[in-house]
This record gives C-alpha cells, structure tokens and sequence, in this order.
C-alpha cells in the first residue's frame, strides 16, 4: 500500500570508476497525492530581470544551464520532475522538436508556430508562512494571454542544451512544462513579456516549495 505523503521520487547514482561525475541533486520531489508533487527551490529575481536571457525562464533546477536566468531555482532536476509527473501516469505531449527554436528567425518554417501539449499543471507556491501564490499573484501578462501551463516532457530534448529548465512561460523545447499561450514565435515577436510583481514576490533566496497539480488527469 502506498502512502502518497511519504513517497518520494529519488535519483539513483551509479558510480564508475574514473569517470567524471555529472552533478547531482540535492533535493526530492515528494508525491502528495495521486495528482500532486511538491519540491524545493529558492527565489531569483534577479537571475529572472536582470540576466542576458531574462524574462522567461520560471523554475530551472540550480546546476541546469540556465540557472543564472530563472526566477526560481530548484534543487531537484528537470529530470526528477519529468520522472515524478509520469510516475503519476501523466502522459506528456512531447509536441515540441528542437526545431521550434533552430528555426525562429525562418518566418516560412512551421515548427516555431508549434504550441506545447500536455496535461494541464496548476503552479503555486507554498512560503514557509503556509501562504500559497499563484502565477497570477507573481508574475503581470504584459501580452494578455495568460498562463496555460502544459506538461509537455520533451524527454528527447534534454541532451541539445542541459539547460536543467522545469518551466518556461512560452512554449519551449527545453521545458518540461510551458505556457501554451505563448509559441516560440511569439517570443522572439516580443508578445511574450512578463512583469515581477515586486510586492509579492519573496527576497532572493527564499526559500519556498513549488507544488504542481494536474488538472485534466493523466491525459493531455
């Protein structure tokens, strides 16, 4: 019989002699209840405003490559995350090729039109408060669309960039859940744009714990 609260989702490491080792997570990703994980990150608000590629990076785990440019950084990896949701039963869309972004300045290619698919995931955050923030309470649409976050996977992905990326707030490739209202395409338009809402949003490096909830079941 499985308690759900007590489950935790590992990485197991397997050492050889003489290699050089990749490095490891120090966090886990907890399984609450038959829809629901729960992991540790800390804020980065600068990383998220202020980087050369700010502005859409959410959570990327803290040795994935673009950790410096998220708003959050987790100490559990893209993979831990993506192994987590699927040990649920959800199934990803994996709708997204490499293409999507290699192919951004083509206005005649397709691919960058493509939106990410998936199961819909409910993002908040848990402060050591108990109080919970939605995405709406931390971050303004400048474009209007708002937020259609979608389990996408893009398992095959991961070795083009190690990027470590959990979430991006477009439909991205690299992340294992994007927002659907927003394509690659529009991205490098400049639609995609979102604000910190500097009111609500913790100091860097607070510590918080990210839930996601899926919404539709195990099914896209």
């Amino acid at each position: 019989m499985i308690t759900w609260k007590s489950k935790v989702v590992a990485l197991v490491a397997i050492s050889v002699p003489g290699a050089c080792a990749p490095p490891m997570p120090t966090g886990q990703v907890t399984v609450v209840d038959g829809s629901t994980i729960e992991f540790p990150a800390r804020v980065s608000g600068r990383g998220f405003t202020d980087s050369s590629m700010a502005g859409y990076h959410l959570i990327v785990w803290d040795e994935g490559g673009v950790a410096d440019h998220s708003l959050f950084v987790a100490s559990v990896s893209d993979v831990q995350v993506l192994d987590a949701l699927e040990a649920l039963g959800a199934r990803p869309g994996n709708a997204l090729t490499i293409d999507s972004w290699d192919d951004r300045d083509d206005p005649g290619a397709e691919a960058p039109d493509n939106v990410i698919q998936g199961p819909r995931v409910q993002i908040e955050f848990v402060l050591a408060d108990g109080t919970v923030l939605a995405l709406t309470d931390l971050l303004s649409d400048e474009g209007g669309r708002g937020f259609d976050m979608r389990f996408g996977g893009h398992r095959e992905n991961i070795p083009e960039w190690h990027s470590g990326c959990v979430v991006c707030l477009y439909s991205c490739p690299g992340s294992k859940v994007g927002n659907a209202s927003y394509t690659v395409r529009d991205f490098v338009a400049g639609e995609a744009h979102f604000r910190v809402n500097d009111d609500v949003l913790p100091p860097d490096r607070t510590e918080v714990t990210v839930r996601f909830s899926l919404q539709d079941g195990a099914t896209p």
